[in-house]
């Protein structure tokens, strides 16, 4: 839930006569009372949606990609469902993410028939994609025409 700034917005601080605005200056108020009570509220989160890419290089052009995030703070939450172009790319596949992560971060498959992990590197914003049996990395031509859907969270 937002905070409601319209009481704050509301005030008007004194022209020095004492017959106009407020009895509360807005300056101090801010200081002593607004800024600790957001900080024990703690970061509002922030809920989107992006368009994941290919970042192997290859340019593909998923055939279906979809992904949405609640981000508050630091940490990331995802969703994205992708669907493969037919291709004979052999480069690596790997897939955007939303925000560059800052440690590393492993992401769950929910639905799909290709079986995969997943592996994000500290300060990139990629998902790497490998096969979740032998954990070699899938080619582009590997998931040709692939359906699956991935989840996971992250810190940024």
């Amino acid at each position: 839930m937002a905070i409601d700034r319209g009481p704050w917005n509301a005030l008007i601080d004194d022209d020095g006569s004492g017959l106009v605005g407020t009895v509360w200056n807005k300056d101090k108020i801010k200081t002593v009372i607004l800024d600790p009570a957001d900080l024990a509220y703690g970061p509002l989160p922030v809920a989107g949606t992006w368009t994941p890419t290919d970042q192997s290089g290859a340019g593909l052009t998923f055939t279906t990609a979809v992904g949405t995030y609640v981000k508050i703070g630091p940490l990331v939450t995802l969703s994205l469902h992708l669907i493969y172009p037919t291709n004979s790319n052999v480069a690596p596949a790997i897939v955007s993410l939303p925000f560059t992560a800052s440690s590393q971060a492993g992401f769950y498959q929910s639905y799909g028939a290709v079986f995969l992990r997943t592996w994000t590197n500290a300060g990139t914003a990629r998902i790497n994609l490998y096969d979740g049996a032998t954990g070699v990395a899938k080619s582009n031509q590997n998931l040709t025409g692939q359906n699956f859907v991935l989840h996971g969270t992250y810190f940024v």
